[in-house]
């Protein structure tokens, strides 16, 4: 192992770029307002925001995203910023020092390596995929039909490991090779939304309009995980040890339903929009489509390189165990065929939206997670955000967000919207966002938002 092998790893962890576990979280202009998002989202995307927001005046009646073509990306690590990665891998000629090694190693915490990537495409032709059409009902309900569609991965690699890349093996020191932790899913949904707006006499005096929504999700998807690993890995003058590297891994397909609810209110001036939006509240997710868990084991003793040279295959030299009890010894072998629960954490909303002028837009927003998994943690988000449009068509945007899975800043523009006859064109809606740092120098990843057009039929 050397630097070579770090150059390669760190390289994916932070200059990758790959959505942030919730469906249109990575909307280009979502992402570069910094996510505060939940009182500005209108007709079909409310519903991945706050579905209360269909039912207000400013939503329209009847919207069909047509035809759209772009992706939402990002990639970030616990670790390693851009700035140290460029100053100490991007040149060809540089040779890592004790000193190089030494500080990139202290910035990786004594858990480990985490990284992740996630990512979410933005495409519709007649059927949209992250998109969908609002639409009236009867009895005064405004409704909309979307799917969703997102995408990640999720990983953690022993601080033991990155200190092998960095130095190579050192005699008669134990390397923890344990918490090899991580877990990917691909995530579909299909998802009617309903809103009616709804003003009580008691809160006239104070409010313009009052819209209560709620959201019904058919779920199905894959999703696997390392349940569990261990093992220690020692160099001695006689050979390598490796000692009991054993894990548990599961994986399936998955069906399920979840429950989305929403509240949003305009003042009587209609300048400040509020909203609050409850997600994936009932969400359930059961995978057991083909499910399996399968363990792994190897072990050996007095490893070395001339001892792999007479092999074909290196499993001919590592030991193997009785990994379901069925007297065989393998070194992977199917243990079960469980299906096993991993729900979409829930995931509360509070957004407000202040119309300061007609060119200037200024929004702010809560998010707090109530269980962690699929790209969420339950630390709390806020973030902060404006969009001022020089002219109506060409918006401006900004935005910074604190806590959560990590801080970022965010910038973006946008051609658009053009309104020819019943149709609505954007073009080169743009965005970019700094993930686990507010500048691009210090952040540790980055995120990238882009729909090149979208083509919807209003009326």
């Amino acid at each position: 192992m050397t630097a070579a092998a770090a150059r390669l790893l760190l390289a994916l962890s932070v200059t990758a770029t790959g959505a942030f576990g919730v469906v249109g979280d990575s909307s280009p202009r979502a992402l570069a307002l910094g996510r505060s998002y939940t009182a500005l989202a209108r007709g079909p995307e409310a519903a991945f925001w706050n579905p209360a927001n269909l039912g207000l005046g400013t939503s329209p009646r009847f919207k069909w995203e047509m035809v759209a073509a772009g992706l939402g990306l990002v990639a970030e690590n616990n670790a390693i910023s851009v700035k140290a990665y460029n100053d100490h891998f991007t040149d060809d000629e540089h040779i890592l020092t004790d000193r190089d090694k030494q500080d990139l190693l202290a910035e990786v915490p004594e858990d480990g390596l985490r990284f992740n990537m996630d990512l979410m495409p933005s495409v519709a032709a007649g059927l949209p995929v992250n998109g969908g059409i609002a639409f009236p009902m009867p009895w005064g309900i405004h409704a909309a039909v979307t799917t969703g569609l997102a995408a990640g991965v999720e990983g953690e690699l022993p601080k033991d490991m990155v200190d092998l890349m960095f130095y190579g093996n050192e005699f008669d020191r134990p390397y923890d090779i344990s918490d090899w932790d991580g877990s990917g899913w691909a995530v579909a949904s299909l998802n009617w939304s309903g809103a009616r707006p709804w003003l009580p006499p008691e809160l006239e005096p104070y409010l313009g309009e009052l819209s209560l929504g709620l959201t019904f999700k058919l779920l199905g998807g894959v999703y696997g995980e390392v349940v569990e690993t261990s093992g220690v890995l020692e160099v001695l003058p006689v050979g390598a040890e490796l000692d009991d590297l054993q894990g548990l891994a599961q994986y399936g397909g998955g069906l399920g339903f979840g429950i989305d609810l929403g509240v949003a209110g305009v003042t009587r001036d209609h300048r400040t929009t509020f909203g609050l939006g409850v997600l994936n509240l009932l969400d359930t997710m059961t995978w057991g489509i083909a499910a399996q868990q399968d363990s792994f084991y190897a072990a050996a003793s007095g490893l070395r390189v001339t001892r792999l040279l007479d092999v074909e295959n290196i499993w001919d030299i590592v030991d193997k165990a009785d990994l379901n009890g069925d007297g065989v010894e393998e070194h992977l072998e199917k243990v079960g065929e469980r299906s096993f629960s991993r729900s979409l954490p829930a995931l509360v909303r509070v957004g407000v939206a202040r119309r300061q002028t007609s060119q200037l837009t200024l929004l702010g927003n809560y998010d707090q997670a109530l269980s962690e998994g699929f790209g969420l943690t339950t630390a709390p988000r806020i973030s902060l955000g404006a969009e001022y449009r020089l002219v109506s068509w060409f918006p401006a945007r900004s935005g910074i967000s604190l806590g959560g899975r990590s801080s970022s800043t965010g910038v973006g523009f946008a051609f658009g919207p053009f309104t020819i006859g019943g149709m609505e064109l954007e073009l080169f809606d743009f965005a970019y966002a700094t993930r686990g740092g507010l500048v691009p120098g210090s952040s540790k990843g980055s995120a990238l938002s882009l729909a090149f057009f979208r083509l919807s039929l209003i009326g």
